[in-house]
């Protein structure tokens, strides 16, 4: 069954296809029954009928392959000539005409066409001229019987390549929507502009394919001028290129930068041409239908929605995952951080910091709550300058501090850290209603094999008590559990 089913592809104009092939390959083969024409020989009767099976081979292999080449526009004729010229009727031989010129007009170039059209218009008269015994009367090859019959094989090869036309633009156009439902639906649910951008790349390589001589470039504004981002259908080495704002309004550019591709149409996307951040430029190198550029456009409108919709979520997770104020990651946010770090690495290299800051009250009710939330502004500032490139802060609320530290040395490292911290915070801080200094009580926790979140903000939680307990201003390790703690 799967045989038969091989040739059935689906498709209208693969249908088309085959019921040319089956209509006329009947009218070839019945052709096959005239033959035995009187002014010819047995041999060169035998000699035309291979030329008509071999015709319908030639058929057989274009709907096979889907295509056919320039090296069958030569024989075709000559195999028409003496096919039809072994028939009783030479012309009769109109049939073996037609039917190559109707299956073969489903296929090809429309230089192609055009050769296999005036190749059959010559191979009819050419029959005749061999075998010009028609019937019970010679017949010219050029009497108005013969030249008569040479406009209807032109009207049908019109004809069936009108409809092959037709069917290519509308299986074209339905290959071009569905690649563009699947390009949205793979962009859809995605967070990362970059993997939006390489469906994008995908599509419109895709695109591009399905419309020879045809190339589009995607165009981002970048300090001093534009980035090719996208380069579909153009040789290696243009993305990635830049080029100066003029090239928006002068296509010139494009012309010299892929010779060859003659017509440039350029759009802005999303905003007024003058401040756009993205441009197309498909270039082409013969006219380009109206649907072919639609097709890049809504390409285009689709990838840049969905990088809108890449930094909406992204402000969107920042907004649910950071303080407010601070902009320092929130409680939960922090937790899962330290989760990560322990099942990364559970042993020393990571401490915890738990930071509360001393006589922030003082400052929150003497000068007010703007100058209290200025202060913590102040403080994250230091927290992040401090740990930056070692760990991550965070704000647990109101004068609550944490800081994650991984990679570390050993304790040493983190007490060092911690020191630090301690110290910078205690450097007065020029707020807008007045001159402020306050400091900061740290507890340090180191994490051990075997250590749970939860177990190791509690340490910390500890050490940072026994700190304030201590004077306030300093910074206290928890005493390293003993090794049978962990079990």
């Amino acid at each position: 069954m799967w045989k038969w089913r091989s040739w059935l592809a689906d498709g209208s104009l693969s249908r088309i296809r085959l019921v040319a092939l089956v209509v006329g390959g009947l009218a070839l083969l019945t052709q096959l029954g005239q033959l035995g024409n009187a002014l010819r020989s047995p041999a060169y009767i035998r000699l035309s009928g291979a030329c008509i099976v071999l015709i319908l081979l030639l058929l057989v292999v274009a709907y096979r392959r889907g295509r056919s080449t320039w090296w069958s526009a030569a024989p075709i004729p000559i195999l028409i000539a003496v096919g039809a010229s072994g028939l009783e009727d030479p012309l009769a031989g109109t049939a073996i005409a037609l039917a190559a010129t109707v299956v073969l007009s489903l296929y090809g170039s429309t230089k192609l066409w055009l050769t296999r059209v005036l190749g059959s218009l010559i191979a009819v008269p050419a029959a005749i001229a061999i075998s010009p015994l028609s019937g019970d009367r010679m017949m010219p090859w050029n009497s108005p019987t013969v030249l008569g019959i040479l406009p209807q094989i032109v009207l049908m090869a019109v004809l069936t390549r009108g409809i092959y036309l037709s069917l290519v633009r509308q299986e074209r156009t339905a290959a071009r929507e569905a690649l563009l439902a699947r390009a949205g639906l793979a962009m859809l649910g995605v967070t990362d502009v970059e993997q939006v951008r390489e469906v994008g790349r995908r599509t419109a390589n895709s695109l591009v394919a399905l419309t020879p001589d045809v190339t589009m470039l995607v165009l981002r504004r970048h300090p001093g001028g534009l980035v090719v981002s996208t380069a579909a259908g153009a040789p290696d080495g243009i993305r990635g290129r830049r080029l100066g704002m003029a090239a928006v309004t002068d296509p010139t550019t494009f012309t010299e930068l892929l010779p060859g591709f003659r017509e440039w149409h350029i759009d802005a996307l999303g905003a007024d041409p003058a401040i756009a951040d993205v441009y197309i430029a498909v270039g082409s190198r013969r006219p380009v239908a109206s649907d072919v550029l639609d097709a890049f456009r809504n390409l285009s409108h689709q990838v840049v929605l969905a990088e809108n919709g890449c930094h909406a979520h992204a402000e969107l997770e920042h907004q649910a995952h950071h303080d407010e104020l601070t902009a320092l990651p929130t409680r939960a946010k922090f937790m899962r951080a330290i989760a990560d770090a322990l099942n990364c690495d559970p042993g020393g290299t990571v401490a915890l910091l738990n930071v509360d800051l001393d006589d922030f009250k003082q400052v929150n009710d003497g000068y007010g709550h703007s100058a209290g939330d200025e202060l913590l502004v102040a403080v994250a500032a230091r927290l992040t300058a401090v740990t930056r490139g070692r760990g991550l802060a965070a704000r647990y609320g109101g004068d609550e501090f944490a800081v994650l530290l991984t990679d570390l040395s050993g304790p040493e490292e983190a007490d060092e850290i911690a020191a630090r911290l301690c110290a910078d915070l205690a450097v007065p801080m020029e707020l807008t209603a007045a001159t402020v200094t306050v400091g900061a009580s740290v507890g340090v926790a180191m994490a051990a094999p075997g250590i749970t979140v939860a177990e190791l903000t509690h340490r910390a939680d500890l050490a940072m008590y026994a700190a304030k307990a201590s004077g306030k201003n300093r910074a206290e390790a928890f005493a390293h559990p003993s090794p049978n703690l962990a079990a």
